[in-house]
């Protein structure tokens, strides 16, 4: 075999590196990302942009050169080993010549498919990979070029492909919803900057919960309008600074008809209750710092609740169902907590004081009953319970429903009164492990000791 021939192979083997290296970047590159590129003005940027919104014709032009470059190659090398290596084998073995050239072509055949692999594929392709934009921007051009030569044999390629695709969908399954599958894309690229160590696990669950949120409704984070904790419109502001008191929320809905979700007219401020009390000492009136509160429909997206509730710059908003029914409430809290996880407060984490006052005790949600058995001197508290059990958990458990402030009960041989409620979860409660009845301890809840910061 010449050299001549020897190098023609090995500049198609290189030319087809090329090609299948492009292929790769391109179909590798995100158009947004190309976009972008566009925009800032990189060399070769428009190209790519272009190249990549015609895929089915980009792939046209990768596979017309592809087959091109190896059609040559194979022609030069089957040339020669006709004329050149099949008779000297034949010589060589002593065999007949038909064998020989079977000998030839195995013996030429098989190194270029190592070489075509190793150096037409594999390495362009593991290259592409690692760096898909640089070789998209970079070689763009050349193939825009290459493509409109051979223009005519590439748009017959491009409309056969599109063609048979749309047929073979037609026969297939219906196509997910492009929503869904962008949405699938991007979990996918979050994954790989998670796996190449991009992004950590914090940042993917938020990206990934983004994406969530325009498919989740806001039913299916709304609070229960019959847990909503409310102000009554009418209460004088004493009582409802200890109904604030008890239940620790910065805000409350107000209601016109007590315990009525309903009748909810909007929203009060705990800050601005304290400085209507200063303001207004002799007649203060709730009415008077009620502010407006929107209502959004429980089928609306979250990420549509979120946005409307945002540019209005309102915290909560009823939730309503078709005919103006009140089903519950959302605050941005709720979402932000779909997107980072439970978010707690300085109120979140429950107090763990065991403190005497007289005959009671001021007891803190968050403290276990082991602690409290031991202090009381009471072994038979929260009976069958766990020692690490939570005083919070052993009075739900009493109660069986959800605490609210004032709740009163008796179990195991002790009285108690429910003095702070924080997200459904007993921060404080009055005990009385002396045997009174229930009824003393919630005559003399007033003189009980005075709150506790924390």
């Amino acid at each position: 075999m010449a050299i001549y021939e020897i190098v023609v192979i090995l500049l198609m083997v290189l030319l087809n590196s090329v090609f299948a290296a492009y292929e790769l970047a391109l179909a590798s590159a995100r158009p947004e990302r190309l976009r972008s590129l566009e925009q800032s003005k990189r060399k070769g940027a428009r190209s790519a942009v272009y190249m990549k919104g015609r895929m089915e014709a980009s792939l046209a032009v990768v596979q017309l050169g592809i087959t091109l470059f190896g059609a040559i190659a194979a022609a030069v090398g089957g040339a020669s080993v006709d004329e050149n290596l099949s008779p000297k084998v034949a010589q060589w073995l002593g065999i007949r010549q038909s064998m020989a050239d079977f000998i030839a072509l195995a013996l030429f055949v098989i190194p270029l498919a190592a070489i075509s692999i190793i150096v037409g594929e594999l390495i362009p392709k593991s290259f592409a990979i690692k760096n898909a934009e640089r070789v998209c921007l970079a070689l763009s051009p050349i193939m825009r070029v290459f493509g409109m030569i051979a223009y005519p044999i590439v748009w017959l390629f491009e409309y056969i492909t599109k063609l048979a695709v749309g047929w073979s969908e037609k026969m297939m399954a219906p196509a997910m919803p492009d929503a869904q599958m962008h949405i699938n894309e991007l979990r996918a690229q979050v994954n790989m900057m998670r796996a190449g160590k991009i992004i950590g696990m914090q940042q993917e669950h938020i990206i990934l919960q983004a994406s969530r949120l325009s498919a989740m409704k806001v039913r299916d984070i709304v609070l229960p309008a019959s847990d909503i904790v409310m102000m009554y419109v009418e209460a004088p502001l004493t009582e409802s600074l200890i109904a604030a008191h008890l239940d620790l929320h910065t805000r409350f809905p107000v209601t016109e008809r007590k315990g009525d979700p309903q009748a909810i007219i909007g929203y009060v401020n705990f800050k601005e209750m304290i400085f209507l009390a200063k303001t207004h000492p002799h007649n203060p009136h709730l009415r008077e710092i009620t502010r407006p509160l929107i209502r959004l429909a429980a089928d609306m997206p979250v990420s549509d609740a979120l946005r409307q509730m945002v540019g209005e710059h309102v915290p909560l908003a009823l939730v309503t169902e078709s005919g103006g029914l009140v089903v519950g409430m959302i605050t941005q809290e709720d979402i932000f907590e779909e997107l980072v996880g439970d978010i707690q407060d300085e109120f979140d984490r429950l107090p763990r004081q065991i403190i005497p006052s007289g005959r009671q005790w001021v007891v803190g949600g968050g403290a276990t009953v082991a602690r409290l058995r031991e202090l009381t001197n009471k072994p038979e508290l929260a009976t069958g319970m766990s020692p690490e059990t939570s005083v919070n958990e052993w009075v739900c458990k009493a109660l069986g429903r959800r605490p609210k402030g004032g709740d009163s009960l008796r179990t195991d041989g002790a009285s108690m009164i429910i003095r702070k409620v924080r997200r459904h979860k007993v921060a404080e409660v009055l005990l009385d492990v002396s045997g009174a009845p229930l009824e003393v301890l919630v005559a003399n809840a007033d003189a009980a000791a005075p709150h506790v910061a924390y």
